[in-house]
């Protein structure tokens, strides 16, 4: 069982060393530049690794594949360890093709403690995800032991070490309120999916999300949620926003806020390609204020 399969707990119905690169079925890609260790711990590497593309995938896994397709993946490489009378212990490494996508994969789930490995980690349950430059990386124990924990964080460790430089983070975060900056409650996505998983917006695209937008939602703790979208152009910006204001503001003036059936408040507002909307405003004002300060933010940043 890898890390995959903890995505799959969690998108429930969603459908949708390296060393020797010769050992590998298929092709890694830039995943080549990799060490992945032969041995850690007293765990050697079990057979021939295995390589996938965005086609590939759904031969590994079926159901998250879409997850990691969702984030433009690029390649998998993945390898088996095993050690006498000890867990299994698998570790797959995805080419995402940017650091803003292996970001946000790493943010598909953040349930788990921080470990301090690569640009962001979380461990839980035998499993460690983290993401670095371009790379997310997922290393999985089949039963969790205080030994097999040791060895999942010595060998990521190395390939956080491996991967090298740091990649930048989206720009977008710039932009969030301060009420709407806890990391562990920011989730980026460019796909309908991976947003109304998160919190559902509509079963039509009325963003209009596609692989060229960067998004990110916040859920705060008061139940209210931001979402913000970057745009390619101004006029797909604003198609967006004629579009929000038709489904959530029918009939409010300018950028608006208009109170929905449960009480709460929605607000959306626009500035140049980026669009902001906060739903669930536990008050008019407060949900004003969040978007007001997002467009505020978004003009110091030059987005």
């Amino acid at each position: 069982m890898s890390g995959f399969w903890r995505i799959v707990g969690t998108i429930g119905i969603m459908s949708w060393g390296m060393a020797a690169m010769n050992r590998a079925g298929g092709s890694g890609g830039d995943l080549q530049k990799f060490i992945l260790p032969d041995a850690v711990r007293g765990w050697q590497a079990d057979g021939a690794d295995h390589a996938y593309d965005a086609e590939t995938i759904f031969d590994y896994i079926d159901g998250a594949g879409e997850v990691y397709r969702a984030y433009n993946m690029k390649s998998l490489l993945s390898r088996r360890y095993k050690k006498a009378g000890r867990p299994d212990i698998i570790a797959d490494v995805f080419d995402m093709g940017s650091a803003a996508d292996a970001f946000g994969v790493f943010t598909h789930d953040l349930d788990g403690a921080d470990t301090g490995v690569g640009q962001g980690s979380v461990y839980k349950g035998g499993l460690l995800s983290f993401w670095k430059d371009r790379y997310f990386i997922s290393i999985f124990a089949e039963d969790e032991t205080d030994e097999a924990k040791a060895m999942l964080l010595d060998l990521g460790r190395r390939l956080a070490a491996s991967v090298g430089r740091e990649g930048q983070k989206p720009l977008l975060l710039g932009a969030l309120p301060a009420a709407y900056a806890d990391p562990k409650r920011v989730h980026f996505f460019r796909h309908p999916v991976i947003l109304n998983y998160h919190f559902f917006v509509s079963a039509d695209n009325v963003l209009g999300l596609d692989a060229k937008v960067e998004g990110l939602l916040v859920k705060a703790a008061d139940q209210s949620a931001l979402v913000v979208v970057r745009y390619p152009d101004e006029s797909r910006a604003a198609s967006a926003f004629k579009a929000i204001r038709a489904a959530f503001l029918p009939g409010a003036s300018g950028p608006g806020s208009v109170q929905a059936g449960d009480k709460t408040w929605t607000a959306a507002g626009l500035q140049g390609r980026t669009l902001a909307v906060l739903f669930r405003g536990r008050t008019e004002a407060a949900a004003r204020d969040a978007v007001g300060e997002t467009a505020d933010h978004i003009r110091k940043l030059g987005l």
